[in-house]
This record gives C-alpha cells, sequence and structure tokens, in this order.
C-alpha cells in the first residue's frame, strides 16, 4: 500500500494576512484623520485667540502713547455683548492718520480703528476700556470678547446654531499707565 502524505498547502492563508493587515491600517488612518481633525479645530481656534491678543496690546500701546487723554477718561468705551453683533461707533470726523489731532480727537480715532477695523477681524469682536484710579497711578483694563463657536464647530457637528449659544471667550489686559 502505497501511502502518500499529502500536506496542504496553506492556500489562502497570506490573503487573510492582508486583509487582516489593511483593516487594522484602515483603523490605523481614522484615528490619525480624527486627530488631524480635533487638531485643525484647536489650531483655528488659537488662531481667533492670536488675532484678540494683538488686538488687545495694539489698543493698550495706542492709549500708552496718548496717555493723558486715557487719564481723563477719553478712552472709556463698552461695546460688549451676551451674543448678538456689537454696536460700532460713527466715523469720526478727524482722520488722525493723515492729519494733526488733539489728545481726544485722537482718543476718538483710535476707539474706531480698535472697534471697527481690528475687533471686526474676530467673529462677534467686541471689546470694552476702563480706567480708574489706583493708588496714585491710573488702571487700565481692556477686554477683548469674541465668539469662538465657528472655530469649534468648525469639520464638526454642532448641534445648536451660533447665535443662540454664543461660545463667548474673553482676553483681558491690565496694566498701570
Amino acid at each position: 500500500m502505497n501511502h502518500q502524505h499529502f500536506r496542504r498547502s496553506p492556500s489562502g492563508f497570506a490573503m487573510l494576512e492582508v486583509l487582516i493587515a489593511l483593516v487594522v491600517l484602515a483603523f490605523g488612518m481614522m484615528s490619525i484623520a480624527g486627530m488631524l481633525l480635533i487638531s485643525h479645530k484647536a489650531n483655528s481656534s488659537s488662531y481667533i485667540k492670536q488675532q484678540a491678543v494683538q488686538s488687545g496690546y495694539d489698543i493698550v500701546d495706542r492709549i500708552r502713547s496718548n496717555s493723558q487723554a486715557a487719564i481723563a477718561g477719553s478712552y472709556n468705551a463698552n461695546n460688549l455683548t451676551t451674543g448678538n453683533t456689537p454696536t460700532l461707533p460713527g466715523t469720526p470726523s478727524q482722520n488722525c492718520s493723515t492729519s494733526a489731532c488733539t489728545a481726544s480727537q485722537l482718543a476718538s480715532y483710535d476707539l474706531w480703528v480698535w472697534l471697527v477695523q481690528d475687533l471686526a477681524q474676530l467673529p462677534n469682536g467686541s471689546g470694552s476700556i476702563a480706567t480708574s484710579a489706583a493708588g496714585g497711578n491710573t488702571q487700565l483694563i481692556v477686554t477683548v470678547q469674541w465668539d469662538d463657536s465657528p472655530a469649534q464647530s468648525k469639520l464638526g457637528a454642532a448641534g445648536s446654531s451660533q447665535a443662540s449659544h454664543p461660545n463667548l471667550a474673553q482676553f483681558i489686559v491690565q496694566t498701570l499707565l
């Protein structure tokens, strides 16, 4: 009797290994895509916050260069909102970037530039400036506020509308003049 030993070849086993490797690779790629989406949302929010910081320090520099008007209260302003579009001031009578101005005219022009041009770069950007006497000095508090909902909902499913549930963020600078 002739016994032949037949060895079964592992046919199809290599195909199964390739299929499992592709499934593992697909899950890895989906995880990487999810991390990229979260990273993009965070970067969008960081970019807007950086604009807010620059805007806050811009008006502080403007106020320091015209500190006597700030001490007199010429820079005090507030158009902070709780989700509505902020109220913007009218165009000042004097354009101080092209002609000489008094200290109060410069304060009015600086406020207009800050509220209408700088803060307009932010979603529903608004701000406030308050000066007060503080132990022989003048304390300056600048608040920049914006709606961070567009950055938070970017590339994500937002369940509520931006207007009804704003995600307000603030940046506050306090300094002495």
